[in-house]
C-alpha cells in the first residue's frame, strides 16, 4: 500500500471493564489504521476484543487508556457532549441483527435514521430512496422487514448506513446471519462502496471466505492486535 493517511487510527489504545478480582482487560495497546477506499477485516476468535476495538474506534465507546485520531483529530479528550455530531458525521454502522423497525417500510427505516443523525435534513425521504435504489431496492423499498429476505434486509441496513455521506462504514459480522450466497452478495456492494466511492469499509468477521474483498486482515486475540496483514490478491488470481 502506497503511503496515505489514515482517516482514523488507535494509538495504544486499551480498555479495562471492571476491577479487582473481576477486572478484563478487553483491549490492550492496540494500534489500527483506517485508510479511504479499502476493506479492513477484523478477525479472531470470540471474546478476543474485535467488537470492543470497533466500538472505540466508532466512538461508541471510550478507552481506559491511548488515543482515537479521527480525520487527524485526537478525539480522545473530548468532552462527551462533543462526540455525538463527530460519530454521526464519520462512522455508518452495520449490524449483524438488522436492527430495523417492522412497523416501518424500507424506505422509511433509512429515513429516519438520517433525520436521527441530522434533525435538520431537508429530503430524507429522497435521499432514502436515492441509497435504497443504490443497493438494488428500488422495486422494494415500500415492503416492510417482514417481505424481506436476509439480504434485502441487510441492504436496507447498508443504505441506512450509508445515510449522511459518513466516510467510514463499520460492520460487526454483517455477513454472520446470512447464507454463502448472499453475505458474498453483500460483501461485493461493500467492496463496490470502498473502490468506487473511496468508503473505508471495517468488518469484524468469523469467515475466511471474505477475505476475496478485503485488502487488509487485522488479527486480534487476547485483546491484542497481533498482525495487521496485506492481502496480494494477484496470487489467488
Amino acid at each position: 500500500m502506497t503511503e496515505r493517511t489514515p482517516i482514523a487510527s488507535l494509538a495504544g489504545v486499551s480498555k479495562i471493564y471492571g476491577a479487582g478480582e473481576t477486572q478484563v482487560n478487553a483491549l490492550e495497546g492496540a494500534d489500527l489504521s483506517v485508510y479511504p477506499g479499502e476493506i479492513l477485516l477484523i478477525e479472531g476468535p470470540s471474546g478476543s476484543g474485535k467488537t470492543t476495538l470497533i466500538s472505540i474506534l466508532g466512538l461508541l465507546m471510550r478507552p481506559t487508556s491511548g488515543d482515537v485520531f479521527v480525520r487527524g483529530q485526537r478525539v480522545t479528550g473530548l468532552a462527551q457532549r462533543e462526540l455525538p455530531p463527530i460519530r454521526a458525521g464519520t462512522f455508518g454502522f452495520i449490524f449483524q441483527g438488522f436492527n430495523l423497525f417492522p412497523a416501518l417500510t424500507a424506505e422509511e427505516n433509512v429515513a429516519i435514521a438520517i433525520k436521527m443523525k441530522d434533525p435538520r435534513a431537508r429530503d430524507a425521504d429522497a435521499e432514502a430512496r436515492r441509497l435504497l435504489t443504490a443497493v438494488g431496492l428500488d422495486n422494494r423499498m415500500h415492503h416492510k422487514p417482514g417481505d424481506l429476505s436476509g439480504g434485502q434486509k441487510q441492504r436496507v441496513a447498508i443504505a441506512r448506513a450509508l445515510g449522511g455521506d459518513p466516510p467510514i462504514i463499520i460492520g460487526d459480522e454483517p455477513t454472520a446471519a446470512l447464507d454463502t450466497r448472499t453475505a458474498l452478495g453483500v460483501m461485493a456492494l461493500l467492496r463496490e462502496l470502498a473502490s468506487i466511492q473511496g468508503r473505508a469499509v471495517v468488518v469484524v468477521t468469523h469467515d475466511p471466505r471474505l477475505e476475496r474483498f478485503a485488502d487488509r486482515v487485522a488479527r486480534v486475540e487476547d485483546g491484542r492486535v497481533t498482525a495487521v496483514d496485506t492481502i496480494d490478491h494477484s496470487r489467488a488470481a
